[in-house]
């Protein structure tokens, strides 16, 4: 992976997405997970993007209430 920035937390920033997906190689997985360690502030990014997809999955698991849906059609403008 080619990073745009020397800065660390950048690039462990670039790299977050992948890491999430596991599409990162083992070598910058490993570097990820170094930085994730050594960094509180990239580890609370971290912990907010997992808790994200958390409550992705959730919310597209739990159907929509037919009067919600109801409503929210009645709310949509014509383009």
């Amino acid at each position: 992976m080619k990073f745009s920035s020397t800065d660390p937390c950048d690039q462990c920033e670039e790299m977050l997405q992948p890491y999430l997906d596991r599409e990162l190689t083992p070598a910058e997985q490993a570097q990820a997970e170094r930085h994730l360690d050594a960094c509180e502030y990239c580890r609370r990014r971290y912990r907010f993007e997992v808790d994200l997809r958390r409550f992705v999955r959730q919310a597209v698991a739990e159907p929509m209430a037919p009067e919600l849906k109801q409503r929210l059609a009645s709310l949509r403008t014509p383009l």
